[in-house]
């Protein structure tokens, strides 16, 4: 079995609060500000800054949505518009009558049960922002947030930065899509990867239960450098605590993705290491010839969207391919670097 969404917020200490917003989509939807009321308390205060229940502290508290709304990459924002019809924006009916004419729209996101699954990502997506630690908006309006599909060029990118730099850390691109669906290992390095593991689960659990192995190298959240690292990020301001939690939040999330799948224990592997990472990377397949990795490099006080991404494969290029796969390999057995156990 695949790992439920609630099962996802669960691990993430979300699951009243993710369940509260499932019951606000029910029906058709937001009909007026008053319907906010019965969100619990975390949603509302923290997500939508609504301190007490008078009508025009309700009627911001909506407002606020529509801007978090407005504010989440493209298809999360699709979807959330989805869940929550806000002004009727996709008629008068209830939630699953709804998915259903979506999923006949699109032919593109399958059935209408994938379409309930990933709308209920993107309502754990927009409760991970919220949490104190957490990139609360990682696409700002810019003209730098351009989402480039490395189709249009054939497989030759001119010879320019802006043709190296294709793969972005938020809208990711169909390629890198593609490379989870259809991969057997994977092997990632960075910070916490607690976003990648939430959207990415389904693929997670696939590999796992298909006999393959995931190894996942992240910050120690019990270290320094995680704190560090919250100097350089664009939501700096988080107390200790909460930086450290939303790295507990990702052992919690893969170690559930796991057992979901029913898979060994060695099939996920994590390792924790205090240092700042000098990229994030995740390898597909790395022993076999169709060998890949997506490589970011980190900014300062920036928004995720803004690193600059791109792929290397070991076809094409293998001594840089190589060089990063070597980096990995060096930081997974490095003896400062310590293995987590996440049960069996």
């Amino acid at each position: 079995m695949r790992v439920t969404v609630a099962a996802l917020a669960r691990a993430q200490g979300l699951r009243d609060d993710f369940d509260s917003l499932q019951r606000l989509r029910h029906g058709r939807g937001i009909t007026s500000p008053g319907d906010l009321f019965y969100l619990s308390d975390f949603v509302k205060r923290r997500v939508l800054c609504i301190e007490e229940g008078t009508d025009s502290q309700l009627k911001q508290g909506l407002d606020n949505l529509k801007k978090l709304i407005e504010r989440a990459p493209p298809r999360e924002r699709e979807l959330l518009n989805l869940s929550f019809n806000i002004d009727g924006t996709f008629g008068n009916f209830n939630w699953l009558a709804r998915v259903e004419d979506y999923a006949l729209a699109h032919e593109w996101i399958g059935s209408s049960r994938n379409v309930r699954h990933q709308a209920d990502l993107a309502l754990l997506q927009l409760l991970m922002r919220a949490r104190p630690a957490a990139e609360s908006e990682p696409v700002p309006p810019s003209d730098f947030d351009t989402l480039i599909d490395p189709a249009q060029f054939n497989g030759h990118p001119p010879p320019t930065a802006g043709g190296v730099f294709i793969e972005n850390y938020v809208h990711n691109s169909p390629r890198f899509a593609a490379s989870w669906e259809n991969a057997y290992t994977v092997d990632m390095c960075g910070f916490g990867h607690n976003r990648m593991a939430v959207t990415y689960s389904n693929e997670l659990g696939r590999i796992l239960r298909s006999d393959g192995r995931v190894r996942v190298l992240m910050q120690d959240p019990e270290g320094q450098a995680v704190l560090d690292a919250n100097r350089r990020s664009s939501t700096p301001k988080a107390s200790d605590e909460d930086v450290r939690h939303q790295h507990r939040s990702a052992i919690a999330t893969l170690t559930s993705i796991r057992a979901a799948a029913a898979a060994p224990a060695e099939s996920l592997q994590l390792r924790a290491y205090d240092i700042m990472p000098p990229f994030t990377a995740y390898l597909f397949d790395a022993d076999a010839e169709t060998a890949h990795a997506y490589i970011w490099f980190w900014s300062w006080r920036q928004p995720s969207s803004w690193r600059p991404g791109f792929f290397v494969a070991r076809a094409t290029d293998a001594l840089w391919y190589a060089r990063f796969r070597s980096q990995f390999e060096a930081m997974w057995t490095d003896d400062e670097t310590r293995e987590i156990a996440h049960g069996s």
